[in-house]
């Protein structure tokens, strides 16, 4: 009978001290089928993935600064001192701004000291080890920065929760910077490494922003990647209360190469059961979602070189997104390795990317964020539906209220529909009189519902067209009968 209430203590000790604190993770996720994040991977397509591919890797003339340039390089220390080839950042800024993102708000610039992170950095090298002790970046530099008062960014969209679980975070990163062994300070176009992840982040930053989720979520574009890890290390630092809040990480680190076509890729999870969690989702989108993709799930052999590791080390489960570039041989998975030959040099271009898989990878990293967010529904059950009519001196836009919308956002276009699209107010109420126009001058119009202190929007409304015509006079002879005797 002692023994008996012995055993009784014991438990009911073990059970309070088992009652998770106010920080603790509220529950281990799961990720079961969603028809919101069917949606959303249904508008994720291919072409938009290409497109952002090719902006980011030099391939197509990009709008920076009012001007149009060509980002040739990503090369972190050319990030940050302006060279014209080498816009990333501020391309990446205005492509966030022009989503909704509030810059200083949802839109965050997270500044290191590349300097002091090497500095303090430890066991830098060992990142960039693989399991069989091959280094995996033997051009990797051993970088002196004299400057200690130099600053890189890393940059930080904060997409906030609407559920209980708000202050719990997902995180699905990729790094924004580039290399090559020979001149990366003038080309480094990086197209799988790591505009493909680029891609992805863009993608879900776009979308994310339509849509409810019960948790944060934290979309990070890192910098200093190819030369250890530095954002992503000094983020971890300098966050560091955030991570018992997180339930995990998504890091898209160079995908879309496969020249065998078989579909087949790494997943490298490691050895932490918070790890496992995030890794088991990602399975569960794959096949909750017919994505058709096969994959090496690595463990006790997963890399550390690249930003993943740096919340390993913090005890943060994370997973990497990476090509079949071990020869890992698990069975009935991928078949040996199928490494980009191009990987690091001038020739890592979309050409050599096979781009249906390249599109299935991200759909299944943009997946598995938004199911560890726990995704609540659309923002708006319904769209804006504009009428524009042309009055004497002005075009008067009229709209059907949008329930929970607190702000309208409203947009102009002198071309066409399908052309570019200005903001030109923000009203409470669902009309809005334009009188800043010019007569005879064709106007384009759409409206945007919003909530205000969130990210939270509707999809843009239908395209309403209206022009003011000249006033029409007519001169009316009166013929003068003059009366004679």
């Amino acid at each position: 009978m002692k023994h008996s209430r012995l055993v009784l203590i014991v438990i009911t000790i073990v059970l309070i001290f088992s009652v998770p604190t106010a920080s603790a993770i509220s529950q281990t996720p799961t990720c079961p089928s969603s028809p919101t994040v069917q949606e959303i991977l249904n508008q994720v397509t291919e072409g938009a993935i290409v497109q952002w591919i090719r902006n980011f890797s030099g391939e197509d003339f990009v709008p920076i600064g009012g001007g149009q340039r060509k980002i040739l390089t990503r090369y972190s220390p050319q990030l940050f001192n302006m060279n014209v080839n080498a816009l990333a950042y501020p391309y990446l800024g205005e492509q966030l701004e022009s989503f909704g993102y509030e810059q200083g708000t949802f839109l965050i610039d997270h500044t290191y000291s590349p300097y002091m992170t090497l500095v303090n950095k430890e066991n830098a090298v060992s990142d960039w080890i693989n399991k069989d002790g091959e280094e995996l970046h033997p051009q990797r530099e051993n970088i002196t920065y004299p400057d200690q008062a130099l600053t890189w960014k890393n940059k930080v969209v904060i997409i906030p929760g609407h559920g209980p679980n708000a202050d719990e975070i997902v995180l699905i990163t990729a790094h924004l910077d580039s290399t090559t062994y020979d001149n990366p300070l003038t080309l480094a176009p990086g197209a799988e490494d790591n505009a493909s992840g680029i891609a992805a982040l863009m993608e879900a930053a776009r979308l994310f922003r339509f849509y409810k989720f019960d948790r944060t979520i934290k979309i990070i574009f890192f910098t200093g990647e190819e030369q250890g890890l530095l954002g992503s290390v000094a983020y971890v630092a300098n966050y560091s209360a955030e991570m018992d809040d997180i339930v995990g990480v998504v890091n898209l680190d160079m995908f879309g190469y496969d020249s065998n076509s078989d579909r087949c890729f790494e997943l490298h999870v490691g050895t932490m059961a918070s790890s496992n969690q995030v890794g088991t989702c990602f399975s569960n989108v794959n096949t909750n979602y017919s994505l058709g993709l096969s994959f090496d799930y690595l463990t006790s052999g997963a890399t550390g070189a690249s930003d993943h590791a740096s919340f390993w080390d913090a005890g943060v489960g994370a997973v990497e997104v990476l090509e079949n570039y071990f020869n890992n041989n698990p069975p009935n998975v991928c078949v040996g390795q199928d490494r980009n030959p191009w990987y690091h040099t001038t020739n890592d271009k979309i050409t050599a990317m096979n781009l249906p898989v390249t599109l299935a990878i991200a759909q299944a990293g943009i997946g598995t964020a938004a199911s560890l967010a726990a995704p609540i529904g659309r923002c708006f059950a319904t769209d804006p539906d504009v009428t524009a009519t042309a009055l004497s001196n002005s075009i008067q836009l009229t709209w059907p209220e949008v329930v929970d919308a607190d702000v309208y956002n409203v947009y102009r276009g002198t071309t066409t529909c399908a052309g570019t699209f200005t903001q030109v107010a923000q009203v409470t109420s669902n009309s809005y009189e334009d009188t800043d126009i010019e007569i005879g001058q064709t106007y384009f119009y759409k409206v945007q519902a919003a909530e205000t202190g969130a990210v939270c929007y509707s999809q843009l409304s239908n395209c309403a067209v209206a022009i003011v015509e000249e006033p029409v006079f007519f001169d009316f002879f009166i013929p003068l009968v003059i009366a004679g005797d």
